[in-house]
């Protein structure tokens, strides 16, 4: 395990650099900070820090790499916080000699610990800083798994692409049927209620990122087309085949989701309860 070292984060004066800062420091090492209007700049940082971190969106990650990255040596490593990782890692391992892991955290900016939180390793060119990395992320409490960029990225399509385009799509219907959000708490359900959350919480967010995550990922379009043909194949179940059919497919689902269920609605009903108990000690 490595000492403290000198950790540079390029874009780190955005909500995530500015998590990760202070992450970084309780660790005990250095942390220098470069933006677009910092005194220190992205060379600075390549020359001057022995990890190197992109916390930036994707399409200013690429051209910084291929700046700063001929100014890096093999024994830094060079990371990034981008939420798809096949073309930031290969720029990474293209325009720069250093060590290369490509870096997800699965949670964003308003999360108070890394305790329980998952975070993605994607190593690609790695010597001696893998264990630093997971080591540093899990002596916090996060949950540190390695895959690779391809196979990250196929399963973003579901966890962020479907997810969001589900969430946006939900949206719209609202503004389309003209249901305001404050009235409709008067007759919302806890589910509702914790999906009309979760509706708001996306669009109080940059919108520029949700538009990534459902549009650049290529990945995303197949999901899709399962998704539109389960919603045809649903809408046929559920209002035009005989009741026994619908029970019959109703079961399938919860056949595949198995003990899962019973595990999801102990944790919902423990989130609805906190919701409830926040709003009624005036914590909204």
């Amino acid at each position: 395990m490595k000492t403290a070292v000198t950790i540079g984060i390029i874009g780190g004066t955005g909500g995530m650099g500015r998590l990760f800062e202070g992450f970084f420091k309780r660790c005990g090492h250095r942390v220098l900070i470069a933006g677009r209007f910092t005194e220190l700049t992205y060379a600075d940082l390549a020359r001057q820090c022995q990890v190197v971190i992109l916390s930036t969106p994707l399409k200013a990650a690429i051209p910084i790499i291929q700046d700063i990255g001929p100014l890096l040596r093999e024994d830094q490593l060079l990371m990034d916080f981008c939420s798809l990782k096949e073309a930031i890692v290969q720029a990474m391992l293209t325009h720069s000699a250093a060590q290369v892991v490509g870096t997800h955290p699965l949670f964003g900016p308003f999360t108070s610990s890394l305790k329980r939180q998952n975070i993605i390793l994607c190593p690609a060119r790695v010597k001696d800083w893998l264990d630093w990395c997971t080591t540093t992320f899990q002596q916090e409490g996060a949950i540190v798994t390695c895959m690779e960029a391809a196979e990250h990225d196929r399963n973003m399509a579901v966890v962020q692409g479907l997810t969001h385009f589900i969430t946006i799509c939900m949206g719209r219907t609202l503004m389309k049927l003209n249901i305001q959000p404050r009235e409709s708490l008067r007759f919302a359900t806890p589910l509702f209620r914790l999906k009309l959350d979760l509706i708001g919480r996306l669009f109080a967010q940059d919108l520029e990122l949700f538009s990534s995550l459902v549009g650049e990922n290529e990945n995303v379009g197949p999901v899709l087309d399962t998704f539109f043909q389960v919603v045809d194949e649903s809408r046929t179940k559920m209002f035009e085949d005989a009741g026994r059919d619908q029970i019959a497919y109703l079961q399938g689902i919860r056949d595949f989701l198995g003990d899962f269920c019973a595990q999801a609605l102990k944790e919902s009903n423990q989130f609805m309860e906190t919701l409830y108990l926040q709003e009624e000690n005036g914590k909204f």
